[in-house]
């Protein structure tokens, strides 16, 4: 039994030792397979990446599509350089017509009756009442050059890029046709004066030829202005004055005017005169703001309404202007609208007011003066 035991004993033991026995010395096609199984691994993570990487690729495809398409407005108003160099020689043009009326104003209609009106064109007329008739060839036109050299040297020296190429190019301008007309069109009376039998002046109207004046001084300075210029003379004396008193410009530049106009009472010694200078710089003061006030004002434009989509999409691809809008709640009904804000010009004003009423006829919709616009569209002066 003892024989028969341990040979029953030895077999198992034996079937047990052979696969660790295997294990410990495996055969080559057994270190084959793991090999295999790894590069079945890999190649399988590597097909799994790949559709991961489809799918992904196939949702951000889908996002994209399903994304609404921003469409950018056409109201993004940039210059082409055709369009740049138009509006440039525009504004010279403008320049130019607002230099004539300037001088047509001192030349036609404050020279003849004396009227001073401020500026170096008062200051001309002013001492010529005094130095021509002592020095004939120093005639007013003559006068009015020597300052206006004078003070744009002073200017340059003082004020120096302050005093802009504009302005010397309109003030040399300014004084050069007055220069012109005194040699081609002589003036030996007023302009609404006549001569009668025995060669007297009479018939002249001056409160006529002083509103004409004022007219043509007002309009030609404010084009300029609007042009980012300015006809020189007075206005660098105020800034001349601004730069060590710290005087605002318009302040300065009355107070100068005010100066001339008073002195003329002792140099022209005309009371009538005098008081129709007084007249005419102040009438002209407040007609020069309220033309450059005009040129710049716009309409500011609150609309308040449940179709903000139809109405933003008519400012930005119509008239081409910005428009800003938010939430509001109305406080009698609760219910939930919008509010847009734009701003734009007269004109286009009128045809958005008449579109959101054809838009949405329960628009409420508040109009507004803009005296000044600052910003991308809006441009100061032409």
């Amino acid at each position: 039994m003892n024989t028969r035991d341990k040979k029953k004993k030895s077999v198992p033991q034996e079937a047990e030792t052979a696969p660790l026995a295997e294990i410990e010395n495996p055969t080559p096609a057994a270190e084959d397979k793991p090999q295999e199984i790894a590069e079945e691994i890999s190649t399988l993570a590597d097909a799994a990446n790949v559709e991961e990487n489809a799918e992904e690729i196939t949702a951000e495809n889908a996002a994209e599509s399903t994304a609404p398409v921003v469409q950018k407005p056409r109201g993004d108003k940039v210059l082409t350089k055709a369009q740049r160099r138009k509006k440039t020689a525009i504004r010279w043009i403008l320049m130019n017509v607002g230099i004539i009326l300037m001088s047509l104003s001192v030349y036609f209609f404050q020279m003849p009756y004396n009227f001073v009106l401020g500026g170096v064109g008062g200051i001309s007329i002013m001492l010529s009442t005094v130095i021509t008739p002592l020095v004939p060839w120093l005639t007013k036109a003559v006068i009015m050059l020597f300052i206006n050299v004078f003070l744009l040297v002073l200017g340059f020296i003082i004020l120096g890029k302050s005093c802009t190429f504009k302005t010397a190019y309109c003030s040399v301008l300014y004084t050069g046709i007055i220069l012109f007309l005194e040699k081609v069109v002589p003036l030996d009376k007023p302009v609404t004066a006549v001569f009668d039998a025995a060669g007297n002046i009479t018939g002249g109207q001056p409160f006529l030829e002083l509103c004409f004046a004022i007219l043509l001084f007002g309009v030609g300075g404010a084009i300029i202005f609007n042009c980012g210029a300015s006809s020189g003379g007075t206005d660098i004396i105020a800034l001349i004055l601004k730069k060590y008193t710290k005087i605002n410009v318009g302040v300065s530049l009355l107070i100068v005017d005010l100066i001339v106009a008073s002195a003329s009472i002792f140099t022209i010694g005309d009371v009538a005169i005098s008081l129709y200078s007084y007249l005419g710089l102040f009438a002209r003061t407040f007609l020069l703001d309220g033309i450059i006030e005009s040129f710049g004002k716009t309409k500011y434009i609150t609309i308040i309404t449940q179709k903000p989509e139809e109405i933003s999409d008519y400012i930005l691809n119509v008239i081409q202007h910005g428009v800003t809008m938010y939430d509001a709640e109305g406080g009698y009904t609760h219910e939930s609208k919008k509010v847009l804000i734009t701003v734009c010009k007269r004109g286009e004003a009128l045809r958005l007011k008449t579109k959101v009423k054809t838009f949405d006829p329960e628009a409420f919709v508040i109009i507004t003066d803009a005296n000044e616009i600052l910003g991308k569209g809006f441009v100061t002066g032409f």
